[in-house]
C-alpha cells in the first residue's frame, strides 16, 4: 500500500455464510475457502471487520474467543498469500449501528472511560497484527465519524480529531512501525457536516484513505450514469486528498463499489471496470479495495437492500460478471498502469468544501483521461 507505481488491489472481505456474525458463529473452513477465492481474483490484501461489542464486553477486557478468531483469520488468509488490514472500531458497518452494551449512555467521542477502552482494544489488536506476517496494518474504524451523528450531546470537529489523535497513539504506542489509518467515508471531504478535519486525515495517518461511493458522494446523482465523471469519484477524492497533504504520502481507495440498482443502462462489470481505471488515474493512489468480496445472503434479513449484491463472488464462492471483471482490469492494471500526462488544476480555497459545485469545475478539467490536479489556494 505505500508505492503508486505497483499499486495493491484487493477486497473489503463479506463472510459469505454469516457476514460479520461470523466471529460468533465461527467458521474457519467456510472463511478458508472464502480467502481462497478471493486470492484467485488475484487480490493481494483483504479488509476485515471487527465488532465492537464482540471484541469487548467489558471496557477494561477484550475477549480472549474474539482475539483467537482474528488469529486464526489471520492464519488462513496468509494461507491464500493474502496480506490483512483490520478495521477495529465499528461502530458503523453496512448501514448497521454497533455499540458494546457498557456504553449506553456514554459519548464515543469524549466520555473518558469511551476513550480509555478503545484505546485497550486497539492496542489489544495491533499487537496481533504487528506480530503475525500477514497483518498489514490497523483501521481505527469504519467510517467513524458517522456515530457522531447517533450521539445524544453535540460532537465538534475539534473532538474528533482530539479522539483520532488518542487512538493513533494508542496503536503507535502497543506496535511501533504498525501502518495506522483511519476509514473515513466521503463527508470530511466533500460535505461541512461536522467530520475529521482535513489536515489530520491527509497528514496524520500513515495512508491517507478515501472512500469513493459512486451514489453516496452524489457523483451519480450529479452526473448520470451515462457520464465518464460519474465513474471517476475515486480519482476525485484522491485529488482532493491529495490537495491536503503537506507533504505526498500514498492514498487508498479504501472503498469502491456499484450496486446493481444505480444503475440502468450501464452494465454493471462496465461501471466497475470504470471506477476501478478512473480510481488509478489518480497518480498518488496505492491501493484500491473492492466493497466487497461476496454477497450477503438473501436469508440474512435486515439489511438495506444494495447490501445484498455488492459482491464479486456470489454466496457460493462462484465469481460473478463483475468478480470477472474486476480480476482481468486489476490485472491489466499490474502490467499497464498508464504513465500520468500533463494535467490541468484546479483552485480550491483552502477554508472551501469540494462540495459538487466544485466537482462541477474539477470535471470540467479533463484533459486526455486525466483528473485535473486540485490546488489549495495560497494565501487562505
Amino acid at each position: 500500500m505505500n508505492n503508486p507505481d505497483s499499486p495493491a488491489f484487493g477486497v473489503n472481505y463479506v463472510p459469505r455464510e454469516q457476514w460479520w456474525n461470523a466471529w460468533l458463529d465461527f467458521d474457519e473452513a467456510s472463511i478458508a475457502d472464502d480467502l481462497a477465492a478471493i486470492a484467485a481474483l488475484g487480490c493481494d490484501h483483504v479488509r476485515i471487520q471487527c465488532l465492537w461489542p464482540v471484541f469487548q464486553p467489558f471496557p477494561t477486557s477484550v475477549s480472549a474467543t474474539a482475539m483467537a478468531r482474528l488469529s486464526t483469520v489471520l492464519d488462513r488468509a496468509h494461507a491464500a498469500g493474502l496480506d490483512v488490514w483490520v478495521t477495529v472500531l465499528n461502530g458503523f458497518l453496512s448501514g448497521w449501528v454497533f455499540r458494546p452494551a457498557w456504553m449506553h449512555d456514554r459519548n464515543v467521542f469524549t466520555d473518558p472511560l469511551a476513550i480509555s477502552a478503545a484505546t485497550t482494544l486497539l492496542g489489544a489488536v495491533a499487537e496481533v497484527v504487528a506480530g503475525h506476517p500477514a497483518g498489514a496494518g490497523v483501521d481505527l474504524g469504519n467510517e467513524p465519524n458517522m456515530l457522531a451523528g447517533f450521539e445524544r450531546e453535540p460532537v465538534t470537529g475539534s473532538d474528533l480529531d482530539a479522539w483520532a489523535r488518542s487512538m493513533i497513539a494508542a496503536v503507535r504506542s502497543a506496535a511501533p512501525g504498525l501502518p495506522v489509518v483511519l476509514g473515513a467515508d466521503h463527508q470530511p471531504w466533500m460535505t461541512a457536516k461536522t467530520g475529521f478535519g482535513r489536515p489530520l486525515l491527509a497528514n496524520e495517518l500513515d495512508v491517507t484513505t478515501v472512500h469513493a461511493w459512486p451514489y453516496f458522494s452524489g457523483f451519480l446523482g450529479r452526473f448520470g450514469e451515462d457520464h465518464d465523471v460519474s465513474w471517476a469519484i475515486g480519482a476525485y477524492l484522491a485529488r482532493i486528498a491529495a490537495a491536503y497533504q503537506s507533504q505526498p504520502r500514498p492514498i487508498w481507495v479504501q472503498e469502491i463499489g456499484v450496486a446493481p440498482e444505480w444503475v440502468a443502462n450501464v452494465a454493471v462489470e462496465d461501471a466497475a471496470e470504470q471506477l476501478i481505471r478512473g480510481a488509478l488515474s489518480a497518480p498518488g493512489v496505492a491501493g484500491l479495495s473492492w466493497w466487497a468480496s461476496h454477497d450477503i445472503r438473501p436469508d440474512h434479513t435486515g439489511f438495506n437492500s444494495i447490501e445484498y449484491d455488492l459482491g464479486l463472488l456470489d454466496v457460493h464462492n462462484r465469481v460473478k460478471p463483475v468478480g470477472q471483471r474486476f480480476a482481468e482490469t486489476i490485472a491489466d492494471l499490474r502490467r499497464t498502469r498508464p504513465a500520468a500526462p500533463e494535467v490541468t488544476e484546479v483552485v480550491l480555497s483552502r477554508d472551501a468544501i469540494a462540495d459538487l459545485h466544485f466537482a462541477d469545475r474539477w470535471a470540467r478539467g479533463w484533459v486526455a483521461g486525466a483528473p485535473p490536479r486540485v490546488i489549495l489556494a495560497s494565501g487562505d
